[in-house]
């Protein structure tokens, strides 16, 4: 308590990476000075300049510094300019703990505080530390209570190798596969082509000269091929990510810890939820699988990061994490459906775009116009599952959204979070009495918006008489 307390050292080794990825703009101005002034004195100049950026980073290193008080976090930085920063501990929403592989290798580990203040953006503190020390201080942070729960059990949930195989196989992660081949396809041209000589004009040429049959026959060999090879990268992918992965609660808070290579740990309020979101690829609704996020300011707003509650579960398990995790959450009113006489209005658009996409492809070729019937059989499945997909539903404490359609979403929201509620609709949805509802969140990074169509425009007045 009272005591200044630093960043571990990676932190200043990090810091001097980021230094030395810019380092091209140095060898840039090596090469500009040197045609100007001479080798000698350009050499001396670029030493100068890396001393001053080394004891820079020194000095904002050590300049950088935290000191724990009886019921608030103070921190400080800045050489030149100071930035001051004290956080009482009732204040903070969600604390971080990650391991990168190098702080695995050094016991290091990032820890990342939130108030939930959605005047800034990302983590407001974070600070790089001992992993024992990283851990106590989140205990110190959050206040962790062990003995005032009655001697309740907690809530545990584990996700076992099956279930990450699953969800490898149903999600949208599949398509980190492809992004891995042709990542790898790229470095494969740029770096390895020199080295590692494959002629593939032989095969062309063959493919180019065989039958109708035998082209096919490669072409789906090789999408299928490709396919298989997207989904092991997949669920590689998902097996680092997710390795471990728990979920516990206590009476007050949630607990997630997952990962591999770079571990992740987290732990928030159940208070300071504000809502959850349910979501479905379409595999996933054809075979009733769910992935659970939460709206929590503070996670899921870093780069790269989702607010995971539960990757993937059955409805069953859903059910279950809901009624003993975030009971609250159980929304019992009225959930309005679009009427069948606003269906249409899902799917004019999409045909118009088809139509004008037949146009074009009828004066480029003929030919082509029978391959557009393909594109309008996607937008008609992109519309029935829009229309099938869209609900909304008001009580005095919660918000039902379902929205999207092959990535379906279900958002069940605290009355809370939400920062306005706007009706919008065009001239032909007044007559019809239909109408846009458009709900904004409070959110860290900046107001996100929610959006449900073509609904009877009587909702919200229910609600509020």
């Amino acid at each position: 308590m009272n005591r200044k307390e630093r960043n571990h050292f990676l932190k200043l080794f990090y810091d001097l990476g980021d230094f030395i990825r810019g380092f091209i703009g140095i060898v840039v101005a090596i090469s500009f000075l040197i045609n100007k002034i001479g080798f000698t004195k350009s050499v001396f100049i670029i030493v100068v300049l890396v001393i001053a950026v080394l004891i820079y980073k020194f000095l904002s290193w050590r300049k950088n510094f935290f000191i724990i008080k009886e019921n608030s976090i103070y921190h400080e930085k800045g050489i030149l300019s100071i930035k001051k920063i004290e956080i009482p501990f009732e204040r903070i929403n969600t604390i971080d703990i990650s391991q990168r592989f190098l702080e695995r290798i050094f016991k290091a580990a990032t820890i990342k505080i939130d108030t939930g203040d959605t005047k800034n953006s990302g983590s407001e503190l974070k600070f790089t530390l001992n992993k024992e020390r990283a851990e106590e201080l989140r205990d110190i942070l959050l206040k962790k209570e062990t003995d005032t729960d009655g001697g309740q059990q907690d809530k545990f949930y584990t996700m076992k190798p099956k279930g990450i195989i699953i969800y490898s196989l149903i999600s949208n992660s599949v398509f980190k596969g492809i992004g891995m081949l042709l990542v790898a396809q790229q470095f494969f041209d740029e770096y390895l082509k020199r080295f590692i000589k494959i002629d593939i004009s032989q095969y062309g040429d063959r493919l180019q000269n065989g039958s109708f049959y035998y082209r096919i026959y490669v072409i789906t060999s090789v999408l299928l091929v490709l396919v298989f090879i997207s989904v092991c990268l997949s669920i590689i992918y998902n097996f680092l990510k997710y390795y471990d992965f728990k979920m516990w609660t206590d009476n007050k808070k949630i607990y997630i810890n997952y990962g591999a290579i770079s571990k992740k740990s987290y732990s928030f309020d159940k208070e300071k939820v504000k809502g959850i979101h349910i979501k479905q690829s379409i595999l996933m609704q054809c075979f009733g699988f769910f992935t659970m996020e939460i709206e929590n300011i503070g996670y899921g707003d870093e780069k790269g990061e989702k607010a995971i509650l539960y990757p993937i579960c059955s409805s069953f398990l859903k059910n279950e994490i809901i009624e003993n995790l975030l009971g609250e959450f159980k929304y019992s009113g009225i959930i309005n459906k679009p009427k069948i006489n606003a269906s249409f209005r899902f799917f004019y658009k999409k045909v118009i775009l088809w139509a004008i996409i037949g146009v074009i492809c009828f004066f480029i070729r003929p030919k082509f116009v029978l391959l557009t019937l393909m594109i309008l059989l996607f937008f008609l499945v992109l519309g029935y599952l829009e229309f099938r997909n869209t609900a909304f539903g008001m009580d005095k404490n919660l918000v039902y959204m379902g929205y999207n359609s092959f990535n379906k979403t279900r958002s069940i929201l605290k009355m809370t979070a939400v920062q306005s509620v706007t009706l919008s609709r065009s001239y032909f949805q007044r007559r019809r009495g239909f109408c846009d509802y458009i709900i904004i969140l409070y959110s860290s990074t900046a107001s996100k918006v929610l959006k449900v169509k073509n609904l009877k425009d009587d909702v919200v007045d229910e609600v509020f008489r």
